[in-house]
């Protein structure tokens, strides 16, 4: 990790930016910050959410304001990247903020010059290259894996997945209901999985799902039954995401610090993961309330039973079917959400 601003022993730093190329480093380090300003600020309220045109400037504003419950108010944009004029944007919010406030930049790529600037004379900026942290990750969750890989095999996978390792876990997954564990797995038995891995990982169906998006799931399913990927391993990809959502959501956790303890712990019917992947999974789960989580597993159990020999359609119908409803309860939830904090 480079560090391009000296860090104060007291954290004092207001303007903060966390930079990384690599997605699961990038999320891990804006966690940490995040808990080590909770830390040094007993009672924060957070804003924490993805930048883009519709969200920037009302989170900014909040820097102007003075929190009513709070010592502080904390705002977290999360980046693709940070363009020229956004960076404008933000040097004018964190020159009108109240001392209060804090302002948490969360970007996968370079920072504008004019905004570097900015923060190395009141701010200060991490950038980290992926490294010790991500291999770590990698390794931890092969040693978790039913299956025992070998070197060739870890190798093309981590090739294959580059520098988004957020996806291992279902990959991981779907390698376990296919293959047997009896032998140690090969590069030739992990390569039919890896298709155009960007473009067809059958553990992107759920993200897409969860995310509402129900015509660009659909695409990917129909090009998941091209590859001749075996439909029990699309549905299991998808029941165990909302496994997951439902025990997260079921737990009742508030706080970022009791979710990561319970995870870790592995409280109840939650799966141990670490931070970087609770908070993407929290976010998911807060959308679902017990009545939307009552018709998902309803719809998931009606699909397994209809493939199961229940029904005279094809099993990827049946599945297309499933996903274009799962997608509009999700999509249903997130605008109720979204709705909710106008």
């Amino acid at each position: 990790m480079v560090l391009e601003a000296d860090l104060t022993d007291g954290f004092d730093a207001r303007f903060i930016a966390v930079v990384s190329e690599d997605e699961v480093e990038l999320l891990d380090l804006t966690h940490e910050t995040v808990e080590k300003l909770r830390s040094k600020v007993s009672a924060l309220e957070t804003v924490d959410v993805v930048a883009n045109e519709e969200t920037l400037v009302p989170a900014l504003s909040q820097l102007a304001q003075t929190p009513m419950f709070a010592d502080g108010i904390l705002v977290v944009l999360r980046f693709a990247k940070v363009s020229d004029a956004e960076a404008k944007v933000l040097i004018e919010a964190m020159e009108n903020s109240l001392t209060s406030n804090y302002l948490l930049i969360s970007s996968s790529k370079s920072l504008p010059k004019t905004l570097q600037g900015y923060l190395k004379d009141k701010g200060q900026i991490e950038v980290s290259k992926i490294g010790k942290r991500g291999s770590d990750y990698a390794e931890s969750c092969f040693s978790r894996s039913s299956l025992v890989f070998s070197k060739d095999a870890k190798t093309v996978i981590l090739e294959a997945l580059g520098e988004d390792l957020s996806m291992l876990p279902s990959l991981l997954l779907t390698l376990e209901s296919a293959i047997s564990g009896e032998t140690e797995v090969s590069r030739d038995d992990v390569q039919p999985f890896l298709h155009e891995i960007e473009d067809l990982a059958p553990w992107a169906l759920p993200d897409l799902i969860v995310s509402g998006k129900t015509k660009e799931a659909i695409e990917l399913l129909r090009k998941l039954e091209k590859t001749q990927i075996a439909f029990p391993i699309v549905l299991t990809v998808v029941q165990k995401r909302f496994v997951e959502l439902a025990a997260l959501s079921s737990l009742g956790l508030r706080s970022a610090q009791d979710r990561v303890s319970a995870y870790q712990r592995g409280t109840g019917s939650a799966p141990k993961a670490p931070p970087f992947v609770l908070e993407r999974i929290w976010r998911e789960a807060v959308n679902l309330d017990l009545q939307s989580f009552q018709k998902i597993f309803t719809i998931l159990g009606e699909t397994e039973r209809s493939i199961r020999g229940g029904s005279s359609l094809e099993p990827y119908v049946l599945l297309e079917l499933a996903v274009a409803r799962l997608a509009a309860i999700c999509l249903s939830r997130q605008r109720r959400a979204i709705s909710r904090r106008r």
